[in-house]
């Protein structure tokens, strides 16, 4: 609803001005009676500025509607323009149908103080008050128009507000993944530093102090054992050398170069057969989504040549409406027993992963054995 407080000059302008000609026009009448009753009416329109309630305003509006009549029924003259401004107050009212009452009333209490006067005077009179009552409707118009406007953008804003939140929230979490991940992937090299290099050693430790016993009584038996003492040393630095580079990310550890290139590698380093096959309309996935998939196709690829000894190996990625499906199969040896106790193959940890970002992992065995990696997909878009 548009403000009273936007028409009040108007409303004053209307009063003072067509009184102050009044008093030059006016003769045979005291000056003082009609400046008292200009001040009266002006000090009800001065009134219903600090009027809220409805059947104030209403009150306010019949009062002033029968004093500019009087008004102009007196005096005459400019007095119809005063009487023109009650429409100020009752046009502004909520209840529509209060509105035509009052200006019904207001017509017929106008044309009745004009009744005696020129037909000129009578028509102009009433195209005046139509006129200013159009354009008090269009005003009216246009501040319900702006309001909408002004309520629709502070709505987009917090909507826009609520957006920043919810992306702020996507890129930590994002990054809560990355940091799991890695201090997953430290977990696991300390393991395997534990597991193979560590027992290389201290098998490499035990196979000298074997020599210093053999070598005093048997030089080329000592010489035997000291050369596979040195080819183990050889074996275990290469591991090390291995799990050095694996803990050092190169610029870029993500995406389909990354597994185009380590499959590649692979297959360079051991002569078996590998493939990478993208079905599907790729998107652009989450740091986070992206270290996941790489893990775990690596993971896979490592137990496929450790456990498995396979001879090809196949990745699939799939991009769905929903979600994107990596799978890795190989043709190697089937693991023995049931996999959900088998923490050797790495199940456990990759499993995590997927549960982390709200995904999960699935396996197979027929027709060969086969990983399979399910992250659900939110496109980049929908949180900006």
């Amino acid at each position: 609803m548009m403000s009273k407080h936007t028409l009040l000059p108007l409303m004053y302008g209307m009063v003072l001005i067509p009184g102050i000609i009044n008093i030059f026009l006016l003769k045979d009448i005291s000056y003082e009676i009609f400046v008292v009753h200009i001040l009266l009416f002006f000090t009800l329109v001065v009134l219903g500025r600090f009027l809220n309630k409805e059947a104030h305003l209403t009150l306010l509006s019949i009062v002033e509607i029968i004093f500019s009549t009087w008004l102009c029924m007196t005096y005459g003259n400019l007095m119809f323009i005063i009487a023109l401004t009650p429409l100020f107050v009752y046009l502004l009212l909520p209840v529509i149908m209060v509105r035509w009452v009052m200006l019904g009333m207001h017509l017929i209490a106008i044309n009745y103080a004009l009744l005696n006067h020129p037909p000129v005077l009578i028509v102009t009179s009433n195209i005046f008050l139509l006129l200013i009552t159009a354009l008090v409707t269009l005003l009216q118009r246009l501040e319900l128009r702006r309001e909408a406007a002004q309520l629709l953008y502070d709505e987009l804003r917090k909507k826009h507000y609520e957006l920043d939140e919810s992306k702020s929230r996507l890129v930590l979490f994002s990054k809560q993944v990355e940091g799991f991940a890695q201090a997953e992937e430290r977990s696991r090299i300390s393991q395997q530093l534990h597991d193979d290099v560590g027992h290389r050693m201290i098998r490499t430790k035990m196979m000298m102090e074997a020599a210093l016993q053999i070598i005093p009584a048997d030089q080329d038996k000592g010489m035997d054992l000291l050369k596979e003492i040195r080819d183990q040393l050889a074996t275990g630095l290469d591991e090390m050398r291995a799990t050095v580079r694996r803990m050092r990310p190169s610029p870029q550890v993500t995406g389909m170069h990354s597994l185009s290139r380590m499959l590649e590698e692979i297959g360079r380093d051991t002569g078996i057969l590998t493939s990478l096959t993208v079905e599907g309309v790729p998107c652009t996935l989450y740091p986070s989504q992206e270290i996941i998939l790489y893990k775990n196709a690596r993971e896979a690829v490592t137990n496929a040549l450790r456990h498995g000894h396979a001879e090809s190996i196949g990745i699939v990625i799939h991009y769905r409406d929903t979600e994107v499906c990596m799978s890795v199969c190989n043709d190697g040896i089937l693991p023995a027993g049931n996999l959900q106790l088998s923490a050797g193959l790495g199940l456990a940890g990759m499993k995590e992963r997927c549960d982390l970002a709200g995904g999960h992992l699935e396996w197979s065995l027929e027709p060969r054995f086969t990983v399979t990696t399910r992250l659900p997909i939110t496109y980049r878009q929908e949180v900006r």
